[in-house]
């Protein structure tokens, strides 16, 4: 049996749990799955104890009664079976546990195996008295006993755990909770003896109503159910909880109470939440400034593109042709050799990061203009494992630029114009009216020097003009 299909049947936080040994064996008692506490406390065997039989973790004169056990639940698989026995340790030692077994079917319902859901219940004080017991009878004290030792067993196995504990009786009254609970809700043991297991749901306005029902529903008809609920605790304090009820049956399946386990999970749920805000304000962005985002996974070829991705390139997200093969595919040819090198070079770690622009061909025969960012993401030993890019169309930008060359070209003639074609005459009045100056022929001084100071500022500025237009084409030649 696959993890996978293990995480079906219980939740990651039991099945990891320092608390509770979870295993699953297959018809012939072979194991399929042990948790991590499961296969710690019997590493002596083997490390890999998927490899052993499950007897060869059960004090020899308890297996018979394990097999018992597992063949009542094959028998009858829909009743759960309650047993207490000793687990072998290194030599002549051992450790009592309580296990909860039950049958595991595949899809069309068959039976393929055993699933045992298990606790340490070894105190110094009580190992005698129920190896005594044991020799004695394989039943066990009479019913109103048993019930009060299984919920001390269940409040001594919660107690030390962060999870918040709450243990009630058959009719959902609170009567127990670990300090856990305490410290999370705020609520002493004492303030919530008595009350119904989850009333704090009561008055939290942000859990729906289908939340709620769903709840009931497990409770009246004595399920198992995992729910994410925010609360508010008696600090007035804002709290999420992963909650996780259960009901309890005594050895004859007479349901005796329920049992819920809740996570704080507030700052995971916080974190979430920090995410979605970053994702938006990224996408937001990407979104105004119309860029797409692609990502090659290098260990697999795997490649990523966001939507914005596809439009770029003309294609819609749900086409049937992958991302690599249209990149390929669009690519200007004068512009492939150059694309090649940039993107080899990432992959092979000589660069980290790297740009370019260049173009494609569009569906429509339209040229369009790609400003490419990447970086190489590299792994602990430094060899690139990912690389993730942005792509922008440029192809309007290109345009201004061009259109800007070609104004700049314009006042390049003109500045030709003025440098040649206009200075020329004025150079030949500066002449003449040299000529006139030296040989002392105007009369009116005044007027003269007037003229003089009037073509040499004309000169001026049309030499302004040239240089302005020079500096113009140096920076539009470099943009």
């Amino acid at each position: 049996m696959s993890l996978l299909k293990v995480d079906q049947l219980l939740p990651s936080q039991l099945l990891n749990s320092l608390i509770f040994s979870v295993v699953i064996t297959d018809l012939s008692g072979r194991f399929l799955y042990v948790n991590p506490l499961f296969q710690h406390k019997f590493s002596h065997i083997s490390t890999d104890l998927t490899q052993n039989h499950f007897a060869d973790t059960v004090y020899a004169e308890d297996v018979k009664a394990c097999n018992e056990a597992a063949r009542a639940c094959i028998k009858n698989p829909v009743q759960p079976v309650s047993i207490t026995v000793r687990k072998a340790c290194e030599g002549e030692e051992f450790f009592w546990t309580h296990w909860e077994i039950s049958a595991v079917k595949d899809d069309s319902g068959k039976v393929i195996g055993v699933m045992s859901v298990g606790h340490d219940v070894t105190t110094t004080e009580t190992n005698n008295e129920k190896a005594t017991e044991l020799s004695e009878s394989r039943a066990y004290v009479k019913e109103s006993a048993h019930e009060d030792e299984n919920l001390a067993l269940l409040s001594l196995v919660a107690h030390n755990t962060t999870n918040a504990v709450v243990i009630t009786d058959k009719d959902e009254n609170i009567t127990w909770v670990n300090d856990g609970f305490v410290r999370i809700m705020g609520y002493t043991e004492a303030e919530v003896k008595g009350k119904k297991i989850y009333f704090f749901l009561e008055s939290a306005l942000e859990v729906s109503e289908k939340i709620k029902k769903r709840i009931r529903y497990s409770l009246d008809n004595k399920l198992a159910f995992t729910e994410e609920v925010k609360v508010t605790n008696k600090r007035n304090k804002t709290v999420w909880l992963e909650i996780n009820g259960k009901p309890l049956f005594d050895e004859a399946n007479n349901h005796i109470g329920f049992m819920s386990t809740d996570n704080d999970i507030t700052k995971r749920k916080n974190a979430e939440q920090d995410q979605r805000e970053t994702l938006e304000r990224l996408s937001l962005a990407t979104d105004s400034a119309q860029i797409g985002v692609w990502e090659v996974d290098l260990t697999d070829g795997n490649t990523f593109w966001d939507e914005k991705m596809y439009d770029l390139y003309g294609f819609a997200k749900d086409t049937p042709f992958p991302p690599y093969k249209i990149f390929k595919k669009m690519m200007h040819p004068d512009d492939k050799e150059m694309m090649k090198n940039i993107l080899s070079g990432l992959a092979e770690g000589k660069k980290s990061i790297d740009s370019a622009i260049y173009r494609i061909n569009m569906p429509n025969g339209k040229i369009r203009y790609i400003e490419a960012h990447a970086i190489a993401q590299k792994s602990a030993d430094g060899k690139p494992v990912r690389l993730i890019g942005t792509n922008r169309n440029i192809t309007d930008d290109i345009a201004v630029q061009e259109k800007m060359k070609t104004q700049n070209k314009v006042l390049r003639d003109i500045a030709f114009i003025q440098s040649h074609e206009v200075r020329r005459p004025l150079a030949n009045i500066l002449g003449v009216i040299e000529v006139l100056n030296s040989s002392n022929s105007v009369q009116n001084k005044e007027i003269f020097d007037h003229l003089i100071e009037s073509a040499n500022e004309l000169d001026m500025q049309i030499r302004s003009i040239v240089k302005k237009t020079n500096n113009l084409d140096g920076i539009f030649s470099n943009g």
